[in-house]
């Protein structure tokens, strides 16, 4: 366990506040400091960014609250400081078009076969956030394991059939806290994204994952997951919200074939 520093701003003008967590990792400190405030749905749509000097810098895109989280060195570090936190939300978009666009895109799924349907929104989501890689990790809903089974890019069918743990990696993080999260500069933490990345064997810059999970059961089916961003080096609020859109008709689809095979998905 290791223990972090995490700096929340409050609303409204009020002071700004530092909470000490003991935790796996930055994420889980965040998480339990946010939930202690009573912030907890402050996790669900959030833009991360590591920087040299081994600070997160984590927006929520929803809210626009920015947080700061660090390791403490009691020796070395020096206060925390709101000044340049996080990232400025965008506010005028193509987003609502865009969205349009995919609500009509997506019906195509409904009549495909179980892989084939991965593969189509795993597709659909590379079309409208354009990237070298993605991939579609399914859950063994008796093991908890997570299989990659739709992949696409250079290291693609190297990846296919790879299995990693609930909460393992970045991917394993968001399916198991059921967060839609997008980290631009992975190789600045590779305590965090260590197990993947030799997995994949792949130079990994950004990357963007939601989960796939059904409101319906709560359970989650997966996790689709983006890396490195074609053009531009950083996913941002938009890419999210269509991810979280394809996701969300991903678990709908998935929904519906556990409920019509008896709650026995394709092996």
């Amino acid at each position: 366990m290791t223990k972090f520093e995490v700096l929340i701003p409050m609303l409204e003008g009020g002071k700004e506040i530092v909470v000490r967590e003991e935790a796996p990792n930055w994420f889980c400190a965040l998480e339990s400091a946010l939930s202690g405030l009573g912030m907890a749905d402050c996790m669900g749509n959030i833009l991360c960014d590591v920087k040299e000097d081994g600070t997160i810098h984590v927006s929520d895109t929803k809210s626009s609250r920015r947080f700061l989280i660090r390791e403490i060195d009691l020796a070395n570090n020096a206060p925390l400081k709101t000044e340049n936190v996080g990232r400025e939300v965008s506010k005028i978009t193509k987003k609502d078009e865009m969205l349009a666009d995919l609500f009509t895109d997506v019906m195509d799924a409904w009549d495909l076969q179980e892989k084939e349907a991965s593969d189509f929104f795993l597709d659909l989501a590379l079309k409208y956030i354009p990237s070298d890689s993605g991939s579609f990790a399914k859950t063994d809903l008796s093991t908890n394991d997570l299989e990659f089974v739709s992949c696409r890019g250079p290291k693609g069918s190297e990846v296919l059939g790879l299995k990693i743990k609930m909460g393992q990696g970045l991917s394993g993080f968001s399916a198991k806290y059921g967060c839609f999260i997008a980290v631009s500069d992975a190789q600045k933490d590779p305590r965090f994204f260590k197990d993947i990345s030799e997995k994949i064997g792949y130079e990994t810059n950004s990357i963007i994952c939601a989960p796939v999970k059904s409101e319906e059961t709560n359970i989650t089916f997966g996790v689709i997951q983006l890396i490195n961003k074609k053009e531009r080096h950083r996913f941002n609020e938009d890419d999210i919200e269509y991810l979280r859109f394809i996701a969300e008709k991903m678990a709908e689809y998935f929904h519906t074939k556990w409920i019509t095979t008896d709650n026995n998905l394709e092996e």
